[in-house]
C-alpha cells in the first residue's frame, strides 16, 4: 500500500488523479452554469457517495453557509471524517497543512488503519475520531485542518468523491486546494493558510 512509503509518488498515480481532481472541478464548474449536458457526470471514474463514512477520504464541493464571516475557506476540500455535529461532519481537511506537514500528519495517523467491507468490497479506513486527536498534543499538525461541514442546505455542492486508501498519498500530495477569501474572491495565498496553520501549532520549519 502507498502508505507505507509516503515519499515516494509514481508519476502515473500522479498523472491519474490529478485527471480525476480536473475533471472533477471543471464539471462542477460548467454544471453551475449549466451548459453541462449530464449534471450528475462528475467524473468518469471513482466511486461517487451520497454520505460521508468516518475514517474515509474524500473530494467534494463545498461552499459554507457563515462565509461571509470567515477569513478563508477551501471550495474543493479534502477530508477525512472523524465525527458528527447535529448538522453535519467534523473533518480533517488536509489542504489546510502545507505538503511536508500532510505527509508528517498521515505517518502519525498510519496506526489507525484498519478494514471493512462496503458495497465495493473491502477497503481501508482510519478508525479514528476527534476525541482520539484530543487534546492535540501527538497530532499537532491535526489542530487546524479540524473543521465543521454542514451536510443540510445546498452547502455541499457535489457528491462525494472516495479517495481509496492506496490513493491517499497522492491525494495528499496534489496541488489542488483552492481558498477563498470573504468576498468569496482569490484574496488569500496558499502561503498565507499555511503560515497561519504554523502558528496554530507551533511550527517553525519552512513551507514546503
Amino acid at each position: 500500500m502507498a502508505l507505507k512509503n509516503l515519499s515516494y509518488i509514481s508519476d502515473d498515480a500522479v498523472k491519474w488523479l490529478r485527471m480525476k481532481w480536473e475533471t472533477l472541478r471543471d464539471s462542477l464548474i460548467q454544471g453551475r452554469s449549466r451548459s453541462l449536458t449530464n449534471r450528475n457526470a462528475i467524473i468518469s471514474e471513482g466511486n461517487k457517495e451520497k454520505t460521508l463514512r468516518i475514517g474515509h477520504m474524500y473530494f467534494f464541493h463545498y461552499q459554507p453557509k457563515l462565509r461571509e464571516k470567515l477569513a478563508y475557506y477551501d471550495v474543493f476540500p479534502l477530508v477525512i471524517p472523524v465525527g458528527y455535529y447535529a448538522k453535519g461532519i467534523i473533518g480533517m481537511n488536509f489542504h489546510y497543512l502545507p505538503y511536508r506537514m500532510r505527509e508528517r500528519l498521515m505517518k502519525k495517523l498510519i496506526g489507525y488503519i484498519n478494514e471493512e467491507r462496503g458495497p465495493g468490497g473491502r477497503s481501508a479506513y482510519l478508525s479514528i475520531t476527534y476525541n482520539t486527536l484530543l487534546p492535540f498534543t501527538r497530532f499537532k499538525e491535526a489542530r487546524p485542518t479540524i473543521h465543521k461541514y454542514d451536510m443540510t442546505g445546498s452547502y455541499v455542492r457535489s457528491q462525494f468523491i472516495h479517495v481509496e486508501a492506496d490513493e491517499w498519498n497522492t491525494a495528499l500530495h496534489l496541488p489542488v486546494e483552492e481558498f477563498r477569501s470573504t468576498s468569496g474572491g482569490d484574496g488569500v495565498t496558499n502561503t498565507e493558510v499555511w503560515q497561519d496553520s504554523r502558528d496554530k501549532i507551533g511550527d517553525r520549519q519552512s513551507i514546503r
